[in-house]
């Protein structure tokens, strides 16, 4: 077993790959779009290889994220995946230790996930990662979109005056409409004091990202993950807390950066919404 960079002419054997471990096949345009486009940086994709068939794959996407009032790149390990015929082998372990060892050459200084269970295990005790606080997913009963709401087919610079988050992922125009409004999934756009993107996932309305005034807008919303600074605004707005929570774990690549406490993430930051 070698473990090769992920070049673009790979991108049809790592969607072989998904589709054997997930039974369901990405299409290769959007891997495109996922690992090439994003302009903080382009994700770090690493493959195994046995006697030249792809039996695993691991990557890492980056982002910019608020930790004490400066914006550090952090990445998001994502597409975990190990060839069912090649599971126990250490291939997992071997691809995503070498990827981060690669995050860290480009400048990554923390990691994130929301790990499967398989995943969590070798990350914690074989990787060194560190539990952190789950992330919470609130609900609220779908409500019409208010009319005088602006929708957008794209962000401008304007979002770049939202705020930074006290401890949560910076968006500007560009990382938003990368995201959200070149995404293969369809996305509505809010722009009005603020933002808000909102989606779908099965049956279910999302929040996937909101910033500034806008942190709880009306439309065919029903869940959403809403930053700790802004429960109380949720509240308010009908939303309430559900039993759903995700897993979160963290490891800083700098030994002089320690992992915030309490990172947040929306439902949009997550690769599988």
């Amino acid at each position: 077993m070698r473990v090769v960079e992920c070049d673009p002419d790979r991108r049809r054997d790592v969607a072989d790959l998904l589709e054997r471990v997930w039974g369901k096949r990405t299409d290769e345009s959007e891997l495109d779009w996922f690992y090439g486009g994003n302009p903080v940086a382009p994700a770090s994709v690493l493959l195994a290889e046995d006697g030249g068939r792809v039996v695993g794959s691991v990557a890492i996407v980056y982002l910019r994220l608020s930790v004490g009032g400066e914006a550090v790149t952090a990445g998001m390990p994502v597409h975990l995946a190990t060839d069912p015929a090649f599971r126990g082998r250490g291939i997992f372990r071997e691809l995503q230790g070498a990827n981060e060892e690669r995050a860290r050459r480009r400048g990554a200084r923390l990691l994130f996930v929301v790990p499967t269970p398989a995943s969590a295990s070798v990350l914690r005790r074989r990787l060194g990662w560190t539990p952190l606080p789950p992330l919470r997913v609130w609900s609220r009963p779908a409500l019409p979109l208010p009319r005088r709401s602006r929708r957008v087919e794209r962000f401008d610079a304007s979002v770049a005056g939202v705020s930074v988050p006290p401890s949560g992922v910076v968006r500007d125009a560009d990382w938003l409409n990368w995201r959200f409004a070149d995404s293969p999934r369809r996305y509505t756009l809010i722009a009005e004091g603020g933002y808000a993107v909102l989606g779908r996932r099965g049956r279910f309305g999302v929040l996937a990202a909101t910033g500034g005034r806008l942190a709880a807008p009306g439309g065919l919303v029903s869940i959403a993950a809403p930053p700790p600074w802004e429960r109380l605004r949720y509240l308010r707005a009908g939303w309430m807390p559900t039993p759903r929570t995700f897993a979160l774990l963290g490891k800083s690549l700098d030994p002089r950066l320690r992992i915030p406490a309490r990172p947040h993430f929306e439902l949009g930051d997550l690769d599988f919404f």
